[in-house]
């Protein structure tokens, strides 16, 4: 027990987002809701950290936080001004946030999201609290490959090299989804998704879609999320979390902010130590 009186809440969040084109949307509702997100979250002496790990086809680790050399954020204005960021310089031109903003654009030649080795990173290389409830949320809109394939080998040739449209490029899967669990429960995460259920129905225009290949099905977009990735349960069952309708946000029928702010009321624990 926590000395008496309320026992204050600690959170460590990790937003892990796919920035590319067709989720947009996503990053815009972000911009317009981070600052009370992160002003509740922080409110009746909880302490919520919160890190960003933007993801196409490889990923980046956010170092423009004001905690940890960068890793960590604990202030909306930064946050918000990393998201705005990523938006602008990635997600309109499909550039994969590892290459940096001189990586070449359009570099997204499948559907298919390098999620598993940005979630790697977060269980890996964000400095969790040990007396924090640690927590990461994986917004994305599609499935995801696993290693030894390659995002950027299009026709799964081998070759990567191809310049016409979508072009080709080196991007290795790194990890495999028993790795990536296993480095998540390791570090005592909980993992939240927010995703599609299953593909854009022709008949809503608004919907984004991707406009490139596939590797899997277009079925598979929940795969790993809400549904079973080629036999293994999805990754939010495995790990003590929940999938949220990636639809119903865009659509304005479920709130970001509340869905956020739920994962850190159930994600915090008692603080036993200073910060």
């Amino acid at each position: 027990m926590h000395g008496g009186g309320e026992c204050p809440l600690a959170a460590d969040l990790v937003l892990v987002l796919d920035i590319s084109s067709s989720m947009g949307f996503l990053t815009e509702i972000l911009d317009r809701e981070l600052d009370g997100i992160v002003e509740e979250a922080n409110r009746a002496g909880r302490s919520t950290r919160f890190g960003l790990i933007p993801f196409v086809d490889n990923y980046r680790i956010d170092m423009t936080g004001n905690l940890a050399s960068g890793r960590v954020h604990t202030t909306s204005h930064g946050l918000r001004r990393a998201v705005q960021y990523y938006r602008r310089n990635y997600t309109g031109t499909n550039r994969n946030p590892g290459d940096g903003i001189s990586g070449p654009a359009k570099q997204n030649p499948l559907c298919e999201e390098n999620a598993l080795d940005a979630l790697h990173a977060a269980a890996e290389e964000f400095p969790w609290r040990s007396y924090a409830g640690r927590i990461v949320v994986v917004a994305t809109d599609d499935t995801f490959l696993e290693n030894p394939d390659n995002y950027g080998d299009r026709d799964s040739d081998g070759d990567t090299s191809s310049k016409d449209f979508p072009t080709e490029g080196n991007y290795p899967a790194r990890r495999t989804l028993s790795e990536t669990v296993r480095a998540l429960r390791d570090r005592n995460a909980r993992v939240f998704s927010i995703t599609r259920l299953a593909p854009p129905a022709a008949s809503d225009k608004t919907a984004p879609r991707c406009a490139g290949d596939r590797r899997l099905s277009r079925s598979a977009v929940s795969d790993g999320w809400s549904t079973p990735y080629k036999g293994q349960p999805p990754i939010p069952e495995q790990l003590g979390g929940r999938n949220y309708d990636l639809d119903e946000v865009r659509k304005g029928n479920l709130s970001l902010s509340r869905t956020l702010l739920d994962v850190v009321a159930a994600g915090g624990v008692c603080a036993l130590a200073g910060d």
